[in-house]
């Protein structure tokens, strides 16, 4: 009896050890960054420069994994339903993943209950982009020819994205008639803006501002609360447009129940990664603005724009069954 109580005691000793321990081998293998979105996107970049910045510093290989499809939660599934161990995580853009609580009708898991904020890694305001032919040189400009014709065209990059709803709030809060063309994302709807298959996209800025130099595109304004740094005299639409903000927001989570350890490493270690030198030009070309925040703080703005974004759902009605 004495020699099972001995046994049981070591082993419970062992099971409420276990995350510390955890934390104080982690990483024991290799960690994978679960991507959802394709290879060559901006989104993409950003993950493959962190990974292989940790995988120096974790002294374990960081690998990437794409899996886009189906406004990220193809890529969501797959980490909610991963083991909570810190080795496999979601590297995606945040707020098409708290998008999808309100646009789609079943998810196979919860954005907010099933994952652990683990950090931020950067933000990259949406440029709204016209082609040439619809003749507009300015927000104020686009939003007279649209109203004046009902129904202009506007691409996005999926139902549920954040190109998607942010084209949507600035339908809502510029008063005009849009029709929503939707593409499997990537460079898709930049393609077919190029050749005048659609009039305006709410674009990601990395996608579409070289053909903006180019003189191809026309781009009109940032759906930001301020300037860009890095593009100082593209207008914001709020200069216009009061309230259409939409954003790349870069970040990474861990499913639920991942040890608070071995997730504050990660937040420490992603937070180094995107301070590097190569990472700060990746990010500069990108028109990307870095953002540090500690796993609560990641935590409070991911709940907070579930319910700003489940407001603009509710008033345009999109959803996905």
């Amino acid at each position: 009896m004495r020699s099972m109580l001995s046994k049981t005691g070591a082993l419970t000793l062992g099971l409420m050890l276990s995350p510390a321990l955890l934390a104080q081998a982690f990483p024991t293998k290799t960690v994978r960054f679960v991507v959802s979105f394709p290879p060559g996107g901006a989104t993409d970049i950003f993950a493959r420069t962190l990974a292989a910045e940790m995988t120096r510093t974790l002294r374990q290989q960081v690998i990437v994994d794409n899996r886009p499809g189906a406004a990220t939660t193809i890529a969501a599934e797959l980490v909610a339903k991963a083991p909570a161990d810190g080795h496999t995580l979601l590297f995606t853009d945040l707020q098409t993943h708290t998008i999808t609580t309100s646009v789609y009708a079943k998810l196979p898991y919860h954005p907010l209950k099933d994952f652990a904020a683990v950090a931020p890694v950067n933000l990259s305001p949406l440029l709204l982009v016209v082609h040439p032919s619809v003749g507009a040189k300015s927000v104020r400009e686009l939003v007279n020819i649209a109203k004046a014709n009902p129904g202009i065209t506007c691409g996005n990059s999926g139902v549920g994205t954040v190109t998607h709803m942010t084209a949507e709030r600035f339908r809502l809060r510029a008063g005009i008639s849009v029709t929503a063309v939707s593409y499997k994302g990537g460079s898709t709807p930049i393609v077919a803006l190029l050749s005048g298959e659609i009039a305006m996209v709410m674009a990601t800025a990395p996608a579409s501002m070289p053909y903006v130099r180019q003189g191809k595109l026309v781009g009109l304004g940032l759906a930001a609360a301020r300037r860009s740094p890095f593009l100082p005299d593209m207008p914001t639409i709020n200069e216009t447009v009061k309230g259409v903000e939409g954003a790349v927001f870069s970040g990474v989570l861990a499913p639920a129940g991942t040890p608070q350890n071995v997730v504050q490493l990660l937040n420490a270690e992603i937070t180094k990664a995107a301070a590097s030198p190569k990472a700060k030009e990746i990010f500069a070309t990108n028109i990307a603005e870095a953002v540090v925040m500690n796993p609560a703080e990641l935590a409070k703005v991911l709940e907070q724009d579930v319910r700003v974004w489940g407001d603009v759902v509710k008033a345009t009605g999109v959803k996905v069954q």
